[in-house]
Formats: structure tokens, C-alpha cells, sequence
């Protein structure tokens, strides 16, 4: 498809259907998207040690990154250069050496071939001791306040430019830990769906969805209120959930914000309890002296008051730095997207404080979560109604009169317009048009 083509699947207002239900437009936004631009691997407190590796995906690709003897970060593609074979198995491990359980071909954590049995059957070059085939190596791969990502493009944008105004939600992660530093920690939570993995991008800021979709859930909660069950983690959940009950002129009152390269985030909602930006409680105060004594006061004022909810760094992550979570959003097939959840430890501060992290990624992100469980449900039930060819475009004009530019590619708008659809579907197309790497 030329640049011609996507346009014609694009309005100011409305997109046509085949940019989720299409197989073949899926298996260009591979290519175009997910192999170039930049896409988020592991953090490198998972890689902390040499010889640590994890696998991760490269957009359909999987890959191997790892810490190199001299403290480097490498990312290889997780295929033998023998006969291709997929190199590693385990999610996670340390080595000296990547070695084939086929021919036993062996290379070094920076993807070099270290070695391979009787090399004299091989080309001439092999007995020589001359370096043979090593890994395939991923084009780019940069590291940003400890968050690796990679890029299969050997030419773009370096990884803070694509950042842009959405490095400002991982800074604020970070600062937020007295130790100067996060940890990811306490396992990883994965959902399937069977929906195109842009419905997942566009929900995470949708602000119209929640009064209805998770109307059972606010429900739920207000039972536990009116019984006063709002005390410990059992407490945290229920003041998560009755925050999804505003109402619609509430919702309407908290901004969004979009930006040129397509990421998005919403305004914070949480306003009581255990969730409030900041307490009155013993332990956050615990953990704001902790904070002072790292960066001052003033510092500290600005950190905490950064109250944000979803942060989504386009294309496929979305942030919540207040809570230290993180989820992927990795597309599978057309209409198959795998969600993986994670969470970080603040270092240096009390150790209570990863529990509110833990809850908020059980009561949001969880398979046996009531909120995921709404939305996923609804994903589904959009990409059974896509695949009906009875009309070609679906709307995403809510407010569109409404957005108001603000300098710097960023742009701002009410919380129940649409504006973060619109935006990420902008950039679709900026990346998708560009037919050559």
C-alpha cells in the first residue's frame, strides 16, 4: 500500500473499519510500525548483572537482550545463525554464552559466534578461527531513566525525540523513588483478547466508556462503601473502582493531552482514600520525608503534584508512573492482542508503598479483575461488529471542534472527547505512509 491508500482509510473524523479487522493491513503495521519505530523491551533492573538476559518482542520478533561483560545493554534477534533456530527458550536466565540446542553453535552476550564443534566441516574460514555469522543484531536499542527500548530502523529519530512530551511520564516514575531508581518486581500478569490491538490504545484514555462499561463494578464497590469496608487493600480496591463512577460532566473536567508523535495521557480522576495524590496518613508520610531528603522540597512539591492516570507513549505501552505500572500491548494476529501488567518497586522507599503498587495492578490489570474483564469484553464484541462489512467507517468525532492546540505538537481537550483516537490514528498514518525503513 502507498501513501495514497492509507489516506483513503483515514477522515478527520471517522476510520475506516479495515484498520482493525484487515490481515493484511495488520501485517503492514508490523513492518511499518512495530519493526521501526521505537518499542519498549525490559527495564534494566531485570538485566542488572552481566550475563543477565530476558526475551522480549520487537514488534512481531522475538529477541534476546542482555548485559554484556562490559555493562552494555545487546539486543539479538532469538534465532541461531546456523539453521535459524529459535536460540533461547526460558523467559529469563544468566549465561556466559548463548549456546543452539540443535548444533550447539555458541555466542556471546553481544551476539558474536563464539564457537561451533568440528568447524572444519564448515567453510574454511571457520578453521581458521575467523569470526563466522554472529546473531542478528537489533538496528538500535537505548536506554531511557533505566526503560530499554529498541528499534529495528537503523535511521529515525533517537529514542528521546520520540519520547517527546511523554518522557515526562517515566522521569516522574523514577523521581518519585527516594533511592533514585525503580525495580521491576512482583511477576507479571498477561490477558488476551481476541480484538485489534488499537481498541486497547484508544480505551486506556476513552472517558465516555466507564460509567457504562464498568457500571457493575461501581456498583460492587458502592455496596462494600455503604458497609464501610474501607480499610486495608480490600479498601484501595474499592475506592479504584467507585473512582469509575463520575459522571459524565465530571468526566468532562478532566483534561487530555495529545501530542504530534501520537502518545496521549489523561488528567488524574483518584481523589479519596489510599489513592488520593497526597495523604494524610503515617505512611505517606513516611514516604514524602524519604522524598524530601532526596530532592527537597520544592522538588518534591512538583513530582507529587503530577497527577496523571493513563500515560500512553505510542505505540503500544501505557504508564502509570503514580502507581509505578506498566503494560505492553502486543499485537498478535489482526484480532488477537496480548496484554502484559508489571509494576516497579520505589527504592528508598518504605516497603508498604509497593503494596499500593501491587494492588492497583491486581484491581486493574488482572484476569479476575472486575474493570479489565469489562473492557476486554467490550474489544471483543467491537471486533465481532467490525468484521461485519454492513458499514465501512467507524466515528471518532466526539468534540472534535473542541481541541485546542497548545504549542509544541501538543494538543489539549475535554475528557470525554475523543481527541486521544484521533491522535494515535494521526500517527498510524505518519508511520504507515513511510514506505521505505
Amino acid at each position: 500500500m502507498n501513501a495514497a491508500d492509507i489516506a483513503r482509510l483515514l477522515r478527520p473524523d471517522a476510520v475506516h473499519r479495515d484498520v482493525y479487522a484487515d490481515a493484511a493491513l495488520f501485517a503492514l503495521e508490523q513492518e511499518r510500525i512495530f519493526r521501526r519505530a521505537w518499542i519498549y523491551l525490559c527495564h534494566e533492573s531485570e538485566i542488572a548483572r552481566p550475563g543477565d538476559h530476558v526475551l522480549a518482542q520487537l514488534g512481531p520478533d522475538e529477541v534476546i537482550v542482555a548485559r554484556a561483560a562490559d555493562g552494555s545493554i545487546a539486543a539479538m534477534h532469538n534465532r541461531c545463525a546456523h539453521r535459524g533456530t529459535r536460540l533461547m527458550v526460558a523467559p529469563r536466565g544468566n549465561t556466559r554464552l548463548f549456546t543452539c540446542a540443535y548444533h550447539a553453535w555458541s555466542f556471546g552476550l553481544d551476539g558474536a559466534l563464539d564457537s561451533v564443534p568440528a568447524p572444519e566441516g564448515y567453510a574454511a574460514g571457520f578453521a581458521g578461527g575467523k569470526p563466522g555469522p554472529g546473531l542478528a543484531r537489533v538496528a538500535r536499542v537505548a536506554s531511557y531513566r533505566g526503560f530499554v527500548f529498541g528499534s529495528g530502523a537503523a535511521a529515525g529519530p533517537d529514542l528521546c525525540v520520540f519520547l517527546g512530551g511523554l518522557a515526562s511520564a517515566l522521569d516522574n516514575m523514577v523521581d518519585r523513588a527516594p533511592g533514585g531508581a525503580v525495580t521491576q518486581a512482583g511477576g507479571r500478569l498477561r490477558m488476551e483478547f481476541r480484538g485489534n490491538w488499537k481498541l486497547f490504545m484508544e480505551n486506556a484514555v476513552d472517558l465516555v466508556h466507564p460509567q457504562y462499561v464498568h457500571g457493575g463494578s461501581v456498583a460492587v464497590a458502592r455496596e462494600a462503601r455503604d458497609a464501610a469496608q474501607l480499610e486495608g487493600q480490600a479498601g484501595q480496591t474499592t475506592q479504584m473502582l467507585l473512582a469509575n463512577g463520575l459522571r459524565l460532566s465530571d468526566w468532562e473536567t478532566i483534561g487530555l493531552h495529545a501530542f504530534a508523535e501520537g502518545h496521549v495521557f489523561m488528567d488524574g480522576f483518584y481523589r479519596d482514600g489510599v489513592i488520593a495524590s497526597e495523604r494524610a496518613d503515617p505512611l505517606f508520610e513516611r514516604y514524602r520525608e524519604a522524598l524530601v531528603e532526596t530532592h527537597g522540597e520544592t522538588k518534591v512539591r512538583e513530582i507529587l503534584a503530577m497527577d496523571r492516570f493513563n500515560n500512553l507513549i505510542w505505540p503500544n505501552i501505557s504508564v502509570n508512573s503514580r502507581f509505578q505500572n506498566l503494560r505492553v500491548v502486543q499485537p498478535v494476529a489482526v484480532d488477537r492482542t496480548v496484554v502484559t501488567s508489571m509494576c516497579f518497586r520505589l527504592e528508598g522507599a518504605p516497603p508498604e508503598m509497593f503494596d499500593l503498587s501491587l494492588r492497583f495492578l491486581n484491581t486493574a490489570s488482572s484476569p479476575a479483575s472486575l474493570v479489565a474483564s469489562d473492557d476486554l469484553e467490550i474489544f471483543e464484541r467491537c471486533q465481532r461488529g467490525l468484521a461485519d462489512p454492513a458499514a465501512d467507517w467507524v466515528d471518532m468525532s466526539r468534540a472534535i471542534g473542541r481541541d485546542v492546540p497548545v504549542g509544541g505538537g501538543a494538543i489539549d481537550a475535554p475528557g470525554t472527547s475523543e481527541l486521544p483516537a484521533r491522535a494515535q490514528m494521526r500517527a498510524w498514518r505518519t508511520w504507515m505512509e513511510a514506505e521505505s525503513a
